[in-house]
């Protein structure tokens, strides 16, 4: 036996959320370019990357892949809102990054959960300012991490 790790399941939940005025992305989706980026959910790979903190706690002596165990990692997403203009428009961009990272943040709480119940999200780490998209272009943004616990058999 292996372990049945559901990131593929979360990212592809995820990427098919509706979200009004918003694009999402898949992990297999980033590109470099930077047209048509505005308003985009994207996997971060920027920073430590897109995966991060993973680890792996047997829950009981047996370790190995047959063991019981709780697999956690983090999920570390990047919405690029609008470039970055004149000072001016700060306070508009920023009041549209935040109606917009709610209706991102829900659309995540109400996911159908395809990995039958053994998965725990957690939203933190929420960062707003300017946000660099794959090629280097600055946009007012928001990165945010979704903690993943996974139960394994």
């Amino acid at each position: 036996m292996t372990f049945s790790l559901y990131i593929t399941s979360i990212t592809a939940a995820i990427a098919n959320m509706s979200v009004t005025g918003v694009t999402i992305k898949d992990k297999d989706e980033i590109f470099i370019a930077a047209n048509g980026l505005a308003n985009t959910l994207i996997p971060n790979p920027n920073a430590d990357g897109f995966i991060t903190n993973f680890d792996i706690q047997y829950d009981s002596l047996l370790q190995g892949a047959e063991a019981p165990s709780t697999v956690s990692y983090t999920l570390n997403y990047r919405f690029l809102g609008v470039t970055i203009g004149d000072a001016a428009s700060w306070s508009k961009a920023y009041s549209d990054i935040v109606d917009k990272l709610v209706l991102i943040v829900n659309a995540i709480v109400a996911l159908p959960g395809p990995f039958s119940g053994r998965i725990e999200m957690k939203l933190s780490d929420v960062s707003i300012g300017a946000k660099e998209d794959p090629s280097g272009n600055l946009f007012h943004g928001a990165d945010f991490a979704l903690a993943i616990t996974e139960m394994q058999n």
